[in-house]
Parts: C-alpha cells; sequence; structure tokens
C-alpha cells in the first residue's frame, strides 16, 4: 500500500508541475487534456475528493461558456483540494524522500 501512496503523491506532485507550465504558456496544453489528467489523478485520492466536485469542475472544462484561462483556473482549484485533503490526511513530506536520508538527518 505505501508503494501505491507514495506514486499517488508523485502523480499530485507531477500534475502541480504541469499545471504550473500551462500557467506560464510553456508548451501546449488544452484545458481538456489537462482535465483527464487531474481525473486521473483524483482517482488516485478516492477519499479526498467528491465526485460532484469533479463533475462540475468537468461541465466547466468541457463548457463554452468560459474561457480557457478560467479552465485552467478551476483545474487548478481541484488540483489544490486534492493537496489539502492529502495534506489533512497526512501531512506534507518531500516526494520522493527516501527513508535513508531521514534517518541520517535524524
Amino acid at each position: 500500500m505505501e508503494g501505491t501512496a507514495e506514486m499517488a503523491r508523485r502523480e499530485l506532485a507531477a500534475f502541480g508541475d504541469l499545471l504550473f507550465q500551462a500557467e506560464r504558456d510553456v508548451g501546449r496544453f488544452s484545458p481538456a487534456a489537462l482535465m483527464v489528467r487531474l481525473l486521473r489523478v483524483a482517482a488516485l485520492f478516492p477519499q479526498a475528493v467528491d465526485d460532484t466536485l469533479m463533475w462540475q469542475v468537468t461541465d466547466l472544462v468541457a463548457g463554452r461558456e468560459v474561457g480557457d484561462r478560467f479552465k485552467l483556473v478551476v483545474i487548478r482549484m481541484g488540483w489544490a483540494s486534492l493537496v489539502q485533503a492529502e495534506f489533512k490526511a497526512r501531512g506534507l513530506r518531500v516526494v520522493g524522500q527516501d527513508t535513508e536520508l531521514r534517518a541520517k538527518a535524524a
């Protein structure tokens, strides 16, 4: 289970990096592709997300009522809710931090 939790945390961090790049127009990321990635990451944290929230985010991103910049903000908010839930459940840790390094530091 710990390996799965670590993999999920890595995915969450990697998606945060991807959003950072998208917000700065580095690379080409469509809101639809980012939304798909958010849903995949959210599936790794079933205890952290409410399905109705993800449906609302998906509807906003799929619709034409708002611009791409706003869609990116909504996706960032979905990601942030996952990070906040993970923080409340487990606290913050460096992703991929080796237990051997932590033992040496202590």
